[in-house]
């Protein structure tokens, strides 16, 4: 059964434990050091019932860092304000912390309610609760409360469990993720780490990746709401005993991740919203504080577009972090000023890398906060060397099927080959691959294609790319195969003028030559022509089909070989085999020939070599 998380947020001793312990009856206060102090530091878990996890978040300002990692994975927020403070300074940077999260709903529990000095105070504050919280939460319900008379705690479990029946969880296709939030080892057991399942599904027995560090470790066991259980789904508290990394090796900010999805970055770009009550500007190359899940990470911002930024503004930036850091695209994060600390933004990862030629700052400016729309920006910018859907999976950690979804839903196109590409794509290469041909063509008019292997090293364009291209450009009539090259549909070899002239010299040459082979160095130096003028008609007469060539640079004309296949056909009429020395009397050739000329034989199917002799072979 999928989880539904609910998380608790507001001020310090407003009555957040006691009143998770009143609605599940587990006190949430696990660390002697909360005991003694009668406040929450780290974050605590219960469960409302098998389908709801409550968690308690701490409300000290020092503490908020564990708050942050708290309520990135939560469903509803359970916001408590005491009936006798009211509105407090941590009740509305938690209530920033849920707007920068995305969170989507909130119930607000009014506590200490037995302790409001009458019915008009409670009205007052919940006035002002709802006056704050409208332009963070379409509507909120408040229900009052006490744990000392139990004044409305039915009301608010049911109230819950409703809202938590009424959440719209979307299909969770994605791979495996818990961010850790808490590290320990057993003895017999070994390392043990706590966290919330954000995403996919774990089972015994599986390998994940332990990552920053890129540990593979494995699954030897899997608690859930303290019992032993085989496997855990989004949404669900794990503890997942690990083999394979040491205790040491994982901490609060690592997380577990189906191997090969995820790694640690060091930049990475985001949008970035900034909080209306900011007391300062945010400036370029600041240093903050970047909480992402549970992680919490030194860094820079660097502002793409003006030097600063003022309260409630928003922009794309790029984050450059003191330490590699989990993440993945679509992640929402908070950022809280360096010191003193206070929360002054948050927002969304656009993505963890930034392509190669790109103007940087036009490109980052210009990112689109939608996911379809940006998606589409970031195939554009690999237009010249196309991903593929698995490539595209690992560069914005998503499954195959999420990419292809997003290929559908943007009018992109992915090819036979797996490639995801735009007509800007075809576009721009196709120019480069007409302009590569054209060069060709002008500095060799007698050839009458350019090597698929040529092209592909002056175009630049992967091999299996560059495949596509030709094939989606043949189909278009604009270019034609020939043979293992390729051409443009608009190149003819013509022979005119002195060359027309020395081509038929050469085929004549070639004729008389008979059974023996004439080399291109030869043809040069009796026609005083360059080696490669002769090369480059040699092989018109060959698109023509007038000459072969038995070897590189090794010729003999087409009729001539039609006779020698005529004269094998006669050999094995009577013979079952031929060796060297029939076939050098049969062809008048020397052994310098005569070994070539059979070996272009073999390749043809005409012959087929036993040891040292021939045998027939298809002659029809």
């Amino acid at each position: 059964m999928t989880q539904v998380v609910i998380g608790t947020a507001g001020h310090i001793d407003h009555g957040k434990t006691a009143l998770v312990k009143a609605l599940t009856g587990t006190d949430t206060d696990r660390l002697a050091e909360e005991k003694a102090r009668g406040m929450t530091i780290d974050l605590g878990f219960a469960f409302l019932n098998e389908s709801i996890t409550i968690i308690d978040v701490p409300g000290h300002e020092k503490f908020i860092r564990n708050m942050v990692a708290g309520v990135s994975t939560i469903n509803i927020a359970l916001l408590v304000v005491a009936a006798d403070d009211g509105i407090m300074p941590q009740t509305r940077e938690h209530l920033h912390i849920l707007k920068l999260l995305n969170i989507p709903q909130c119930v607000v529990a009014l506590t200490k309610t037995d302790l409001a000095e009458d019915g008009e105070w409670l009205d007052l504050i919940e006035l002002e609760i709802r006056e704050l919280t409208e332009d963070i939460f379409e509507n909120v319900d408040v229900v009052r409360t006490s744990v000392q008379t139990n004044e409305g705690i039915d009301d608010l479990k049911h109230l819950l469990e409703e809202k938590s029946a009424a959440v719209q969880l979307t299909e969770d296709e994605s791979f495996f993720r818990l961010q850790a939030d808490r590290v320990f080892s057993m003895t017999g057991f070994g390392t043990v780490v706590t966290g919330t399942v954000i995403s996919g599904r774990l089972k015994k027995g599986d390998t994940v990746d332990v990552l920053p560090g890129n540990i593979s470790a494995k699954v030897r066991g899997i608690q859930s709401h303290g019992a032993e259980v085989e496997s855990v789904q989004r949404g669900d508290r794990a503890a997942v005993n690990l083999s394979g990394v040491e205790a040491e090796k994982v901490f609060r900010g690592s997380e577990l991740a189906t191997k090969g999805k995820l790694k640690a970055v060091s930049k990475f770009t985001a949008h970035l919203q900034l909080t209306a009550d900011m007391n300062k500007e945010l400036k370029h190359r600041q240093r903050v504080r970047v909480h992402l899940g549970t992680a919490e990470v030194m860094a820079r911002i660097y502002l793409t577009s003006d030097k600063k930024m003022t309260a409630g503004s928003s922009a794309n930036v790029i984050i450059v972090l003191e330490e590699p850091t989990v993440m993945a695209s679509e992640d929402r994060l908070v950022m809280r000023s360096y010191s003193p600390m206070h929360t002054i933004g948050g927002g969304t990862v656009l993505t963890t890398f930034i392509p190669k030629g790109v103007k940087i700052k036009k490109w980052v400016s210009e990112l689109d906060l939608d996911l379809e729309k940006r998606f589409g920006q970031l195939v554009v910018a690999f237009k010249l060397e196309p991903k593929t859907v698995f490539e595209w999976g690992n560069a914005m950690q998503m499954t195959d099927k999420h990419i292809r979804n997003l290929v559908k839903n943007t009018g992109l196109k992915s090819s036979r080959r797996s490639f995801i590409y735009s007509d800007e794509n075809v576009n721009s290469c196709s120019e480069l691959i007409v302009k590569r041909l054209e060069q060709f063509h002008d500095k060799n008019p007698l050839r009458k294609a350019m090597s698929a292997d040529v092209l592909q090293q002056e175009s630049g364009l992967s091999e299996k790319w560059l495949a596509e291209l030709l094939d989606i450009m043949e189909k278009d009539a604009s270019i034609r195969s020939a043979g293992t090259g390729v051409a443009l549909a608009s190149h003819k070899v013509e022979l005119a003028g002195g060359t027309a002239e020395i081509s038929r010299k050469m085929e004549d040459g070639i004729m008389e030559s008979g059974f023996i082979p004439v080399t291109t160095e030869e043809l040069s130096k009796k026609l005083k022509t360059s080696h490669k003028d002769i090369l480059e008609i040699l092989h018109v007469l060959k698109s023509e089909d007038k000459v072969v060539e038995i070897k590189n640079d090794v010729w003999m004309h087409s009729e001539n070989m039609a006779k020698l296949r005529k004269a094998l056909q006669s050999h094995f009429d009577s013979q079952n085999e031929m060796n060297v020395a029939d076939f050098k009397n049969m062809s008048g050739l020397t052994r310098k020939f005569a070994i070539p000329v059979l070996e272009y034989c073999d390749k043809q199917g005409w012959t087929e070599r036993d040891g040292n002799v021939r045998l027939k072979g298809t002659m029809e």
